[in-house]
């Protein structure tokens, strides 16, 4: 009874590839404001509190992708009959994957620690610098071995007749349209922040 009321769960949610369609949306999501982030490096003092504002809206697709992919990790690994025969991502990209979270953590933590002191600290400068070099090379991999995968999952959910025969869109379009809102509302609350703290370093 148990494993069949798991996989009517599993079922209504769009199992694997409902997972994987998912994971590749939220990383379409990250690719966009990462690369407004990246153009704001380029320009880093006139565009310091457009940095800053959109790594606020980073975190919550970053928790979600973390989750979705975090989740096929668990079901994999605790023997789930649909992801055991899914299959792990290949090794390299499993060996990968640690030291792209530690990274990611470090970036947006030191980030948001840099915000909460409201002052230049050279020591958590320092951390968020040496993270985002590490971030940036860890992600380059993964973000062009998981290409071709993101575009075939988004192509797919894009499909009308795909929609329509795999069920969980409506609720990965929710976790999307939240994860979005939700770094949205944080970044705005803390607008004022933002502008403190780069007013006072632009002048």
């Amino acid at each position: 009874m148990k494993s069949v009321s798991a996989r009517s769960s599993a079922d209504r949610l769009g199992g694997t590839e409902g997972n994987e369609i998912l994971t590749s949306a939220v990383g379409a999501i990250l690719t966009a404001l990462l690369v407004v982030e990246g153009i704001t490096i380029l320009q880093m003092r006139p565009l310091l509190g457009l940095h800053m504002f959109v790594g606020l809206m980073l975190i919550p697709p970053v928790l979600l992708k973390l989750g979705s992919t975090g989740y096929r990790f668990v079901r994999y690994y605790t023997g789930s009959v649909m992801y055991r025969a899914k299959g792990p991502p290949l090794l390299p990209l499993r060996l990968l994957a640690p030291v792209l979270v530690v990274a990611t953590v470090a970036m947006l933590g030191s980030g948001v620690w840099l915000m909460a002191l409201g002052h230049r600290s050279d020591q958590v400068m320092l951390l968020h610098k040496v993270a985002a070099i590490v971030w940036v090379a860890f992600f380059g991999i993964h973000f062009l071995a998981h290409l071709p995968r993101m575009l075939r999952s988004l192509r797919a959910d894009w499909s009308t007749s795909r929609r329509l025969q795999l069920p969980g869109s409506g609720l990965r379009g929710f976790l999307l349209a939240c994860s979005l809102g939700t770094g949205l509302a944080l970044a705005l609350v803390l607008l004022s922040t933002i502008d403190a703290w780069h007013g006072g370093h632009h002048h």
